[in-house]
């Protein structure tokens, strides 16, 4: 492995917001990692525990490629605002509403301290700002969905009779149901729920098991998580909307 162009680990959804982050990589630029990592978890001044974790991160990777962690530096950061991550959010007397957690596309480079001696000698002592991430490219336009046939629709049907237990809203009106599709006698669901960490995964399939073995049009089925983009509370249909205000949420 070279260490050139530096040692470089990026998180793209580290949960810190974006001027947290930036402040934090500001505050250990130029610094040596390990003394950079101790400024962020235990000061002194503001501390920040998602950039020491990744900075973890960093010093393991250069003790497994035979480098001295001691003498690496902290050369170079960005940080661009990344995709919220939503959460349910229960109140008393039946109130309820979503808690969006920002997360920032983090990177950060270390070099070993004398090509960064190198790299920087011409700028002040005092570390100027880092820059963000350039945003990322547009997607393309999506492509007209074609019409449904008779099996996707009837698939689709049988999962709007799937709730979700901790919502007690059907995954369709939820917007968890991203794509139906039929490949032989086999349904092929692409999903989502509220978070990637959420342990509901395989309480869903048992009930879309469950849902889809009426159905004549597949044998089988699987779901295909999908995690990015990730699930936004504007996802709901506006019957789920209704379905949710009954039961206390907010909007």
């Amino acid at each position: 492995m070279t260490f050139t162009a530096g040692l470089r680990v990026e998180e793209p959804r580290l949960r810190i917001a974006e001027p947290d982050a930036l402040t934090a990589l500001r505050a250990v630029n130029g610094q040596p990692a390990v003394a950079a990592r101790a400024r962020l978890r235990f000061g002194p001044g503001r501390t920040c525990e998602p950039l020491a974790r990744l900075l973890d991160r960093a010093i393991v990777r250069a003790e497994d490629a035979g480098l001295d962690p001691a003498s690496l530096i902290v050369a170079d950061g960005s940080a661009a605002a990344a995709e919220d991550i939503v959460r349910v959010r229960r109140g008393t007397y039946g109130a309820a509403g979503w808690i969006a957690s920002p997360t920032c596309h983090v990177r950060i480079v270390l070099r070993p301290a004398g090509l960064h001696a190198t790299a920087v000698a011409d700028l002040p002592a005092e570390p100027g700002p880092l820059e963000p991430l350039p945003p990322p490219p547009a997607a393309p336009a999506p492509a007209v969905p074609a019409e449904p046939s008779a099996g996707q629709a009837a698939v689709r049907a049988a999962l709007s009779d799937v709730i979700d237990p901790d919502l007690g809203v059907n995954i369709v009106d939820l917007g968890f149901v991203r794509a139906v599709a039929i490949e032989g006698r086999t349904a092929v669901i692409t999903m989502t729920l509220t978070s990637a960490a959420c342990p509901l995964t395989h309480v869903m399939e048992s009930q879309i098991r469950t849902g889809l073995a009426a159905l004549d049009c597949v044998e089988d089925f699987r779901v295909d998580w999908q995690w990015l983009p990730a699930w936004r509370p504007a996802d709901i249909t506006d019957s789920g909307r209704e379905q949710l205000s009954a039961i206390g949420f907010s909007f």
